[in-house]
């Protein structure tokens, strides 16, 4: 199934790639990317089609920090009928608590998730599978989005700590810009922290009635169950690293019992373990291609016994191995360049 997203996700393009001396026409009709991507936000374009875009500018135009900069040319606008919700919340934990709730109705070929750290939270943000492509872009290009949105609301804020699963570019003086001196890399996730003080802080155009009526009509329906599966995948995603997940701690986070967990999945013709299957196959490719962690590290992150195991699953499902596997993903950038 193809995942799309509005093309409003590309606001700012043609102006970035001017600035960087580039033919944004030639890049997107490449890539299937609208010539002009706000003359209709909301026409439907890929996943795929994003994410191959992104690529392409960041390696022809020799600038790795594509992504990252093309989010300071956007805000929430590009969220279309979402955006009126998230600019109503009173708070900017309510806000971002809002936006977790309400992303697989922007696209569910990526993911947001929010998860406690400390007093503070994680805002977490990954590639659902099947996404396909190069992860970095977009992984940064929504960061981006999500900072340059919270400096709105508090001039000069700066995030304390920011993680990315990919490896630190060579010229990271544009994250340090954007993102602060407290960026991690070859981490576990792909999130940023918001301290507590900050979650309690007043919006701008806060507006309880209004909020409360967006709300109830955005929110207060989703029981679709693809969102389901989704918000399944996010769970997995986040805690992969760090505990054992299964059906019943799935139903746990999700408030509902395991065997309407259980029946509701198998109605998408899915399971708990098929979906971690496929976070782990998808993790896998992403960690071997784009980051410098070793073939143990990444075992360990996706919980395999051994790294044996990751081994033969690769094998399994990529018919290479590791060192092959990233090989080709490193040929392959050299042909792109």
């Amino acid at each position: 199934m193809t995942n799309w997203v509005r093309s409003g996700v590309v606001q700012g393009a043609p102006e970035l790639v001017g600035e960087l001396c580039g033919d944004y026409l030639r890049l997107a009709r490449a890539s299937g990317i609208p010539d002009d991507p706000m003359r209709n936000p909301d026409m439907p374009i890929s996943v795929k089609a994003l994410l191959d875009f992104l690529d392409q500018a960041a390696s022809k135009l020799h600038c790795e920090a594509f992504g990252l900069r093309l989010g300071q040319y956007q805000n929430f606008s590009l969220f279309g009928q979402l955006a009126p919700l998230l600019n109503s919340a009173t708070t900017i934990g309510e806000m971002l608590q809002d936006l977790v709730s309400c992303f697989p109705f922007h696209t569910q070929g990526m993911i947001v998730g929010i998860f406690p750290s400390g007093s503070g939270v994680m805002i977490t943000y990954e590639i659902a599978y099947g996404g396909g492509g190069i992860q970095r872009q977009p992984i940064e290009l929504g960061c981006s989005v999500l900072v340059q949105e919270l400096r709105r609301q508090k001039h000069n804020w700066q995030p304390q700590e920011v993680y990315f699963r990919h490896a630190a570019p060579i010229d990271i003086s544009w994250h340090r810009k954007i993102l602060g001196d407290n960026v991690f890399y070859n981490s576990d996730r792909n999130a940023i922290y918001i301290e507590p003080e900050f979650l309690l802080q007043k919006t701008l155009e806060g507006d309880v009635k209004t909020h409360s009526s967006l709300a109830q009509q955005l929110i207060g329906g989703s029981a679709d169950e693809s969102i389901l599966v989704t918000r399944v995948e996010a769970l997995v995603r986040a805690m992969l690293p760090y505990a054992i997940f299964n059906l019943s701690t799935a139903a746990k986070m999700l408030r509902i019992s395991t065997r309407t967990l259980q029946r509701r999945l198998a109605e998408n013709d899915t399971s708990i373990s098929q979906i971690i299957e496929n976070v782990k196959f998808d993790l896998s490719k992403s960690y071997l291609s784009e980051s410098s962690l070793t073939v143990a590290e990444i075992a360990e992150i996706l919980q395999f016994s051994e790294t044996s195991a990751l081994s033969r699953a690769v094998n399994r499902w990529h018919n290479a191995s590791p060192r092959e596997v990233r090989a080709i993903a490193k040929l392959a950038h050299l042909d792109s360049t």
